[in-house]
């Protein structure tokens, strides 16, 4: 034979058979998943050596006498794989590296039709904290893994001990509700099951206090000696400070205002962008406007035409009652964004800081402590009870109640002495 000829031969000896490629994918699945029959190779050139298990052999070698195309199947899930393709079916994926923030991320996407923007916004931050708090402890060897569909009983106990620990109570409990939603949208009940069985140990929701804005630092806001640099902010900002503390609107509300809201002949303001609008209002509510700041609009109302005009533009035509007006000469609503830097300005500006939710806590907690029924509080701040105004934002001071309990307990209805009573 000659040389050429060998080499075709050898060659063609060198390509496997289709039963040689069924043993060799075999062989691969078997040491790939755990439990599986393990194949025997033998040389490759020489398939009659090559050894499997009755049940193996007849999967590996029976697919290939049509000719066409062979799977091999092999193990107890019943995954096969084509050696003609290349490739094996995908069972069920795993939820990746950071299983927490998958599932997480998951369940908020399902959800976000219902929540506002803002709040789809919280509930992912406080998602995230919570995934961080399992990888910590994870990283602790605290608990067995952060996947929701692995944790068990003592993993959300071990969750429940750290919070506790490092946070307050109230903190804990919210962060202990945002685990027990993740676990339940898996299927898993652990964190149910440890409220049922270990209800000592689950942290309880406690009432704060409220943040308000001390009256000297309110004062320097509202009639300090202060300047922003650009005169539209300067007039926005100090008029903003002014409105929210007087009507005790959102910060979002006042920022997108419109002009034909404020109604100062009636002393009220439409709230046409309040929260939940199309779930569970309308956009048709009002607040009252206090009292004794009629002249600070008019001066704001002057100045925001001028600027207006100023611009190019006409002030009757600008919807925004805090118009944003742009380098181009184009007017429109502040911007979350700049309306916080907004805020910051102001607070360099006068050295006092604070929140814009802080003066709507404020206007509360003031209408209170004038005497305000809480159920009018309520209504001025557009709750739907009582019990939510009393939580967060204004309730009875412990010197008034104080000072009350005292007058009723002098009051001379009856003189007690030892033991009786003497009309």
């Amino acid at each position: 034979m000659s040389a050429s000829k060998h080499r075709k031969s050898a060659r063609l000896s060198s390509h496997p058979s289709r039963e040689e490629c069924c043993l060799e994918a075999a062989y691969k699945q078997s040491y790939k998943r755990p439990g599986a029959a393990k194949v025997i190779r033998g040389d490759r050139n020489s398939p009659a050596e090559a050894r499997t298990s009755s049940q193996d052999e007849q999967l590996a070698l029976g697919a290939c006498s049509d000719g066409r195309q062979s799977r091999v199947s092999c193990g107890r899930g019943g995954r096969s794989v084509d050696s003609k393709k290349g490739h094996r079916k995908r069972g069920k994926r795993s939820m990746g590296r950071y299983p927490f923030l998958a599932a997480a991320n998951a369940l908020l996407r399902e959800t976000e039709p219902f929540y506002a923007v803002v709040t789809h916004k919280e509930r992912k931050r406080k998602f995230r904290r919570v995934g961080q708090i399992l990888e910590l402890l994870e990283d602790q060897d605290m608990i067995v893994s952060t996947s929701p569909l692995k944790m068990t009983e003592n993993d959300v106990c071990e969750f429940i001990g750290w919070c506790k620990s490092q946070l307050d109570s109230t903190t804990a409990a919210h962060y202990l509700k945002f685990l027990d939603e993740i676990l339940q949208s898996v299927g898993n009940n652990a964190a149910i099951m440890v409220r049922a069985k270990r209800k000592s140990l689950i942290p309880h929701v406690t009432q704060k206090p409220i943040r308000t804005v001390p009256s000297d630092k309110l004062e320097t806001l509202l009639f300090g000696q202060y300047h922003l640099d650009d005169e539209l902010w300067d007039t926005v900002g100090k008029t903003a400070v002014a409105l929210y503390f007087h009507t005790g609107l959102r910060p979002t509300e006042l920022r997108t205002a419109r002009l034909s809201d404020l109604d100062m002949v009636r002393g009220i303001i439409v709230v046409s962008n309040p929260k939940g609008k199309g779930r569970w209002t309308n956009g048709t509510e009002s607040s009252p406007v206090m009292p004794g700041i009629d002249k600070l609009i008019r001066d704001y109302l002057r100045i925001r035409e001028a600027l207006l005009r100023g611009a190019g533009l006409k002030p009757g035509e600008v919807e925004p009652l805090f118009p944003y007006i742009t380098k181009r000469g184009k007017a429109g609503y502040w911007s979350t964004a700049m309306w916080a830097k907004l805020k910051k300005q102001v607070e360099i500006a006068s050295g006092v800081e604070f929140r814009w939710k802080d003066l709507r806590s404020t206007y509360a907690q003031r209408l209170k402590d004038l005497g305000a029924p809480i159920e009018a509080v309520s209504k001025c701040l557009r709750h739907t009870d009582t019990k939510t105004t009393e939580r967060y934002y204004a309730r009875i001071r412990n010197e008034t109640a104080f000072s009350l309990v005292r007058q009723v307990w002098e009051t001379p209805v009856a003189k007690f002495q030892f033991g009786k009573i003497e009309n």
